[in-house]
């Protein structure tokens, strides 16, 4: 692996922090979020898993920016930007997308999860197990009702 410059570890500090700055900017603006978060295990494991999703991708950038600083010769500046875009989009991709998704997916988890223990019996959602064994039934009697269709 070849050393990278100032600049390019700016750039990965960048991707590294980007769960960070989305989970600051999210409870920013919907305080409600960060009680399922702070309040189960669910919500925090998916932050936490976000984290180091991010620091991974983070990592992933790294070796690709010394993939790229170790590049022979000196490439255009439209060349070094396309494969700067290269290098970004498999980290952004693998890690940050999914992060992200886990950031939001986690809370929403656990508030879901926290209001089914709540609710009372009655409305809860029922199990689809009566809705297919009266399908199941009703399902001769319909189909012989068609026209055309004839069961033997």
């Amino acid at each position: 692996m070849v050393r990278l410059e100032g600049r390019q570890w700016g750039l990965v500090a960048l991707v590294a922090l980007t769960p960070f700055f989305f989970a600051f900017l999210l409870a920013a603006s919907a305080p409600g979020v960060v009680e399922p978060v702070l309040g189960s295990v669910l919500g925090g494991a998916s932050w936490l898993l976000a984290a180091l999703l991010g620091l991974l991708g983070g990592a992933l950038f790294a070796g690709c920016l010394s993939t790229l600083a170790a590049l022979p010769g000196r490439p255009s500046a439209t060349r070094r930007a396309l494969h700067l875009v290269g290098a970004t989009v498999v980290p952004v991709g693998l890690c940050i997308v999914p992060a992200l998704c886990l950031m939001l997916a986690g809370p929403a988890l656990a508030l879901q999860l926290q209001q089914s223990r709540a609710l009372p019996q009655a409305l809860r959602p029922r199990t689809t197990h009566p809705l297919l064994e009266g399908l199941r039934y009703q399902l001769p009697r319909v189909l012989r009702n068609m026209g055309g269709l004839h069961l033997r």
